[in-house]
């Protein structure tokens, strides 16, 4: 069995020369070779999302983010779980969809990735029609981002104060969008797309 550290290096090589088809073969076998490790959850990560964004397969998708899940590893593992939900919903099964969001996003103190897949719960139980549901996974998702606005981590707090400022403007709440939305650019920390959202919507407040 090859060691990890000489497989990790065999990808780095074949991403840096853009070589996708050698990348998904080494992340095979690390995912296969080393499945309980960070590094194995995220080579099988990734391959399910090649799978969905390259291939266009959802079975395989669904496959390989099930078994990201499986790994327990705190980032990957839970991006994974996310990413199977949605691809669950893409393909109408949505009782298993919501089990696996609801899941994702069940965690406590929860983090960013938390709160996404509790927007995707909003999400899929609204597409599934069932509305009172919906609103009360809003309700905890609302929840969870107040709590990351007055987050001690500036980066985090700066993107769920853009992602409740974002919620206050859907909901029409003029003045606390403003003020939130203000607060995140203030903080210079936002990724670029959701800067750039972030001054759109500012802009028309």
């Amino acid at each position: 069995m090859a060691k990890l550290e000489a497989l990790l290096s065999d990808l780095s090589r074949a991403l840096e020369a853009k070589n996708e088809d050698t990348a998904a073969s080494v992340r095979r076998t690390i995912a296969e070779a080393y499945p309980e490790t960070p590094e194995g959850a995220e080579a099988r990560y990734k391959l399910g999302l090649a799978a969905l964004y390259r291939a266009q397969d959802l079975d395989l998708a669904a496959q390989h983010f099930r078994e990201a899940t499986k790994a327990k590893q705190k980032v990957w593992s839970a991006c994974a779980r996310t990413s199977l939900g949605l691809v669950l919903l893409r393909q109408g099964k949505h009782q298993q969809a919501v089990f696996e969001l609801r899941r994702a996003a069940a965690p406590r103190p929860a983090d960013l990735m938390v709160a996404q897949a509790a927007s995707m719960l909003v999400m899929a139980l609204a597409e599934m029609g069932n509305t009172k549901e919906s609103a009360r996974a809003r309700t905890q998702q609302l929840e969870i981002l107040d709590t990351l606005a007055k987050s001690d981590e500036p980066q985090t707090a700066a993107i769920a104060q853009f992602y409740r400022g974002m919620e206050h403007k859907f909901d029409g709440e003029r003045g606390p969008a403003k003020a939130l939305l203000s607060a995140a650019l203030a903080a210079e920390l936002l990724p670029t797309d959701e800067r750039a959202v972030a001054e759109r919507a500012l802009a028309k407040l």
